[in-house]
């Protein structure tokens, strides 16, 4: 954090990024003013960041599941539809929050749950600009819980 000729401070530029393998499906930047260094180590980010993770999941899941229903007479006809095995190797969505090159936080979803028709049309631009004014405000606040089932986060 800087301050600016004012006396103001300035504002602390972070990155959200979600890959799958190393494939980018989405990327933003965005600042954070009155930025807390407090916030990487807090509860309340940690619920965010995983909250997230499982609505991501959750609408990959109901996605598969519209699209197997949709599907379902093409894929008893010829089940390789669904046969992932064409790609090598494991495939995972990362879900990032980074401070330049630091990462904040990373959680790391298994992407071969679904098939490939829905974990190759990721689109998660409706939900932006709520998640990333949920980050902003989380790394603005003052105070923060520093314990997770007893044990402090913070030292």
């Amino acid at each position: 954090m800087k301050e600016n000729k004012n006396n103001e401070m300035d504002a602390v530029k972070m990155e959200f990024l979600i890959t799958l393998n190393d494939n980018f499906i989405i990327q933003r930047f965005f600042n954070v003013r009155d930025f807390n260094s407090d916030a990487k180590y807090s509860i309340e980010l940690y619920d965010y960041i995983r909250d997230f993770a499982n609505e991501f999941s959750y609408d990959l899941k109901m996605r598969s599941v519209i699209y197997l229903l949709e599907n379902r007479e093409q894929i008893e006809g010829d089940s390789s539809v669904l046969d992932t095995s064409f790609t090598d190797g494991p495939e995972y969505f990362n879900i990032y929050l980074k401070i330049g090159e630091q990462r904040i936080r990373h959680r790391i979803i298994d992407a071969k749950l679904y098939p490939p028709k829905i974990r190759y049309t990721v689109d998660i631009r409706p939900q932006v600009k709520s998640l990333l004014r949920g980050l902003t405000d989380i790394f603005s606040r003052e105070k923060f819980n520093f314990e997770y089932c007893g044990v402090q986060t913070i030292g």
